[in-house]
């Protein structure tokens, strides 16, 4: 009896351990050739993105820094006239203005088309020294990122359910990566890639040992990139950390009531008030009202403000008939916080060219392994033809 109880028991254990296994490969075989076209270009997309504000500089290299500083610059008013005066198809949107007497202005524009643009005005004349647009093109890349283009809110489910399997794929490539036995040999494969060997060999180790690598950074990327799209995530990640979800809509919110009698403070001692706060700020964003019954400005100070990234910022409303600060609501004030700095941890921008540098590497990876995966899948189906052919 014991010896047949142990020739039934072993059997079923086996088998039970097979079907985990092959339910394993069959979700990350097929749960990444259905996402892995998606998976490429999100990947693709957000590694272009990173360096998105060192390229829109730099092209415009020149156009940072005046030739001369002069004694007096021009007030934000004059500079927008200015602005208008030299291009009268476009609409201002923001403007950042530095710390550094050397900078010039940099404001960003639209068209009725979108055409976004930067421009770099000389503070001290008003003239514009230089428009880019690459900011247009980047905004196109992050908008295919989200999947907005070319699909709209349906291109951006789309997305949200290949990041999902992609979430699935990590950890399913971890249960596939994970040796049966740790020895010396199956230690050098995992860990290594061999680097002289076939070119089947050579991208099955590029799939694994890379993918093993960057499994916790990649995670970190999926994770805060399903926060700010994924509605349930966002607010259970606001509950945690105690803020309050649509922060930015609720900011936009908090407003005086319209009073045509009323005229606007100037906006110089604006900016001084909010350059005063810290001797680390480097960088001070104001937007442009729209329409002239908008009562709000919206400010940004911090010691760098990117596209998408703030680095050691603050956001503040400002009551545009009295220069002052409105009281913004704790919550949502963390709930702006908190969106910040998922963006940073999304995107690179919480360490300088350390973080971007980092999740370069990462999205790089990321690219990568449903083109390897792919490559692996096809390789395999092949030969399997070929010998069912003989």
């Amino acid at each position: 009896m014991t010896k047949n109880s142990q020739k039934t028991v072993i059997p079923k254990k086996s088998k039970q351990k097979s079907k985990w296994s092959k339910l394993n490969h069959w979700l990350h075989l097929w749960l990444g050739l259905s996402s892995g076209i998606i998976v490429f270009i999100v990947a693709l997309t957000g590694v272009l993105f990173i360096y998105c504000d060192n390229i829109i500089d730099g092209l415009a290299y020149d156009s940072l820094y005046v030739k001369e500083v002069k004694a007096q610059r021009l007030s934000p008013e004059e500079i927008l006239k200015a602005f208008k005066q030299q291009k009268p198809e476009r609409k201002a949107s923001y403007y950042i203005i530095y710390r550094d007497p050397e900078r010039t202005i940099k404001l960003a524009s639209s068209t009725k088309e979108r055409d976004l643009q930067f421009s770099w005005i000389d503070p001290y004349t008003g003239k514009v020294l230089d428009s880019g647009k690459a900011y247009d093109f980047f905004y196109v890349i992050a908008h295919i990122h989200s999947g907005h283009i070319p699909f709209g809110k349906t291109g951006n489910l789309i997305v949200e359910i290949s990041v999902w399997i992609f979430l699935i794929e990590l950890i399913t490539g971890l249960i596939l990566w994970w040796p049966k036995k740790w020895n010396s040999s199956t230690k050098k494969q995992s860990f290594t890639i061999k680097t002289k060997a076939s070119f089947k060999r050579l991208n099955y180790d590029l799939h694994n040992v890379p993918g093993f690598y960057n499994l916790l950074p990649a995670l970190f990327i999926t994770v805060t990139g399903l926060i700010i799209v994924n509605k349930p995530l966002g607010n259970a990640a606001h509950k945690i950390f105690g803020g309050t979800p649509k922060a930015y809509s609720l900011f936009r919110d908090i407003k005086p009531k319209y009073d045509s009698t009323k005229t606007f403070a100037p906006l110089n001692p604006i900016i001084q008030k909010l350059f005063s706060k810290d001797k680390n700020i480097k960088q001070v964003k104001l937007s442009v009202a729209a329409k002239d019954s908008i009562t709000t400005l919206y400010a940004v100070t911090a010691e760098n403000i990117g596209l998408k990234g703030v680095e050691n910022g603050k956001t503040f409303t400002i009551n545009r008939y009295t220069g002052q600060e409105m009281e913004i609501p704790v919550k949502v004030m963390n709930g702006l916080e908190i969106d910040d700095w998922t963006m940073n941890l999304h995107i690179g921008f919480w360490a300088g060219w350390i973080g971007k540098t980092l999740t370069l590497f990462v999205g790089l990876i990321c690219t990568a392994l449903p083109v390897t995966g792919f490559i692996i899948w096809y390789g395999r189906t092949n030969k399997k033809k070929k010998e069912q052919l003989i």
